[in-house]
């Protein structure tokens, strides 16, 4: 579990200190490939707190999740990624596709160690985010008025407007964007508990 992981939980959850208790949370992780062969990339690294006050500690923190790939707690992100927590009834960018044949030993390793209380495993690649047809109508699930309504009221009418208000298109993909000069040679390796 990555260090700082409980804080945020707790931040997120409310303040119940009770990991996942309260919601679904995403654990997300990046891998870029070099010479072929798929490298962890510690692209937003949990910062080391151990010494500090609680002050300086929750001000690092806070900090730390203004991040532009700190992910939080975004249901609509969930759905948008992989149709989890899907309140909204959306057909997700891919269908949850479990972990990549090639995953490094590293973050197979972390997959080992949280599998009986994670799911969904999933992935994208950066070039798969780019390629993505985001000015299409959101492809509905549910057709009801009251989903259609429920998206409206929200102003969510494509897939793009959905990437702008969970952060994905303003602030993830163009942050991903920076750290490779191929984007098939970035991906994001995900998975969910709750």
């Amino acid at each position: 579990m990555r260090r700082g992981y409980t804080a945020r939980a707790a931040h997120t959850a409310g303040g119940t200190g009770m990991l996942g208790a309260m919601g679904c949370d995403i654990h997300e992780y990046y891998e870029i490939r070099r010479n072929g062969v798929w490298e962890p990339a510690d692209l937003h690294p949990v910062p080391d707190t151990r010494g500090m006050s609680q002050e300086e500690e929750d001000r690092i923190l806070k900090a730390h999740w203004a991040h532009p790939l700190d992910l939080d707690r975004d249901y609509d992100l969930f759905a948008l990624l992989a149709g989890v927590r899907n309140t909204i009834e959306i057909e997700p960018i891919a269908a949850p596709r479990g972990l990549p044949d090639d995953l490094s030993a590293a973050l197979q390793a972390v997959w080992t160690e949280v599998e009986v209380w994670c799911h969904h495993p999933s992935w994208l690649t950066l070039d798969e985010l780019l390629r993505f047809d985001w000015d299409q109508p959101l492809r509905d699930l549910d057709l009801s008025e009251a989903g259609v309504k429920r998206r409206l009221d929200r102003e969510v009418r494509t897939y793009r407007d959905l990437g702008q208000t969970t952060g994905l298109l303003s602030r993830v993909v163009p942050y991903l964007q920076t750290r490779v000069v191929d984007p098939a040679d970035l991906r994001m390796v995900f998975w969910f508990d709750n």
